[in-house]
């Protein structure tokens, strides 16, 4: 099976500004702990290390009941390849246990429904990771969102809020997480690229990612969406040594290599550990419109 370079409009700007960053300028680069605050009051617990000049800064959003220490598998590679990043603990989770009234609480008190509860207000909690890079000159067209799980869902939702934010690596989408739901913001998403990466040892889960990926292709475009699937794991244990390499080569050039293995004895197609994206009628002789490194 062939798989064409595609053209991604919505990120070209994205793409010319990823040129090669010197080593050194990674290595004088330091993590630095910080506090953002959102528009609803909730101080939240960050570590952001600035990108080089012109680079992208990745905003990492966890799943629920964890904290932003899951996205520590990235941190060095996300370093070394020239890239900096923001993660933090969403509220009522890690370090950011403080309400705005001056209480203390974890998400262990919050509703798992109702369209406002907590878990849909996480969304002011992006807003306030990406208020905080506005203020230290980075905008939202040189960000990219990546979330798992619950921050998956959170992620596509702030980016269809959002539509100058190039693109989103959703690990783990689900339909619903505690009423935050993943197919209408998906369906506002708009033309631009996005990452999907699931696991096939999960039945339900790898349903509902299925349902997903046909929903984002018919809504994005089939040329914008990537899926990466491998043989087993669901939201953070996904994204190993081994893979992280390949999610931050996308995020520099969002297509795949010209020829992909796809095995028919998958499920639907698709062979744990590789990727996959479908080619636009009329686009098949496109070339990927980035500099090469």
């Amino acid at each position: 099976m062939r798989i064409k370079a595609l053209l991604f409009a919505p990120a070209v700007l994205l793409g010319l500004q990823l040129l090669c960053v010197p080593a050194a300028a990674a290595e004088e680069r330091e993590e630095q702990r910080v506090t953002l605050t959102t528009e609803d009051g909730w101080n939240l617990n960050a570590r952001y290390l600035k990108a080089p000049e012109g680079a992208p800064t990745i905003v990492l959003i966890h799943t629920a009941k964890s904290d932003l220490t899951e996205w520590e598998p990235w941190f060095k590679p996300m370093k070394r390849h020239g890239f900096g990043y923001l993660a933090f603990d969403l509220r009522g989770h890690g370090n950011s246990f403080v309400r705005p009234d001056g209480s203390t609480t974890t998400w262990r008190a919050f509703s798992i429904s109702g369209s406002d509860n907590e878990y849909n207000r996480m969304v002011r909690d992006v807003d306030a990771a990406l208020a905080y890079l506005s203020t230290n000159s980075v905008t939202a067209a040189n960000t990219v969102l990546a979330g798992s799980v619950l921050g998956a869902n959170l992620a596509i939702k702030a980016a269809a809020i959002n539509p100058e934010i190039p693109m989103v690596i959703a690990v783990s989408p689900v339909l619903n997480v505690n009423d935050v739901l993943s197919v209408n913001p998906l369906r506002a998403y708009g033309k631009k690229p996005l990452l999907i990466i699931a696991g096939a040892d999960r039945a339900k889960q790898y349903k509902e990612f299925q349902l997903l990926n046909d929903i984002a292709r018919m809504a994005c475009g089939k040329g914008n969406v990537t899926v990466m699937v491998e043989a087993r794991g669901f939201g953070p244990k996904l994204i190993t040594k081994y893979n992280a390499r390949r999610v931050l080569d996308w995020i520099k050039h969002p297509r795949l290599p010209d020829l992909v293995e796809i095995s028919t004895a998958a499920a639907d197609g698709l062979e744990p550990g590789t990727t996959e994206q479908a080619e636009a009628p009329g686009e098949e002789e496109e070339e990927a419109g980035f500099p090469q490194d």
